[in-house]
């Protein structure tokens, strides 16, 4: 209904009062953009309706902020968590993906001029393992290399390094939400050997196993060809079966 308005629009003749401007005083406080700051700004990826009031309920039982944290619905809809610090605020996104009955939940930080109608949400933060490298390419720097061409790494988890797992690289990695979801590649090193590394989704919620496209199931793809159909191409098996835990970091929020 939104975009038939704005479509509308442009056939529209002006009055002379709609087409001055309307001058407005700048009148905003550093309270408030502190707030927008300390705001994220998320939407399930799903092409059902969801009970909002119960997607606020879960993920303030989930994130154990108390009255930290506070959850407005914002229209089109997208909730505005509002946080009460940083740290906070980090937090989430480190802590994420989440997602509430399955589905992903999509989440942006906020900048000047954000409004409900010109948001988008075109990536989603992921930790992915990296499986079966050689023991000497188990570093940072291979992570790194390995990772952007998944997508922008933010992180690579230099404690999975460290500790006493040597099973795979733990990256944090900036995923294309309408791509397939990459399952791996060929991993070429400087003395001309190559390899096929397989990569894990950890928290990976509804895929496609036909198209491999996050926020949907198989009865409910659109775009896969018969050949797809014939045969699935994603399966379980990307999903990350542990997820490695350094600690609670609970008791921090709150700083």
């Amino acid at each position: 209904m939104d975009q038939d308005v704005v479509n509308s629009l442009g056939n529209l003749k002006l009055t002379k009062e709609e087409e001055e401007d309307i001058v407005i005083t700048n009148s905003n406080s550093s309270e408030i953009f502190e707030e927008c700051s300390l705001s994220l700004f998320g939407r399930l990826l799903s092409d059902r309706h969801q009970n909002l009031r119960a997607v606020k309920n879960t993920l303030k039982a989930a994130w154990k902020m108390g009255s930290d944290l506070r959850i407005v619905e914002v229209g089109n809809n997208i909730l505005q968590f509002k946080l009460g610090s940083r740290y906070q605020l980090e937090w989430v996104e480190r802590s994420g993906p989440w997602n509430f009955d399955n589905n992903l939940l999509l989440l942006c930080r906020w900048w000047k001029g954000l409004t409900s109608k010109n948001i988008t949400f075109s990536h989603s933060l992921f930790w992915v393992q990296i499986w079966h490298l050689p023991f000497e390419n188990m570093t940072e720097n291979i992570g790194r290399d390995i990772g952007s061409k998944i997508g922008r790494v933010l992180e690579v988890d230099k404690r999975a390094i460290q500790t006493d797992q040597a099973k795979f690289l733990r990256i944090r990695v900036e995923v294309q939400i309408d791509k397939p979801l990459r399952r791996g590649g060929y991993v070429k090193n400087d003395e001309g050997g190559r390899f096929w590394v397989d990569l894990r989704y950890e928290r990976l919620p509804t895929l496609c196993y036909r198209c491999g496209i996050l926020g949907h199931d198989e009865k409910h793809c659109q775009g896969s060809s018969l050949e797809q159909l014939s045969r699935r191409q994603y399966g379980e098996w990307l999903k990350a079966s542990g997820v490695l835990k350094f600690g609670d970091e609970k008791e921090k929020l709150k700083e």
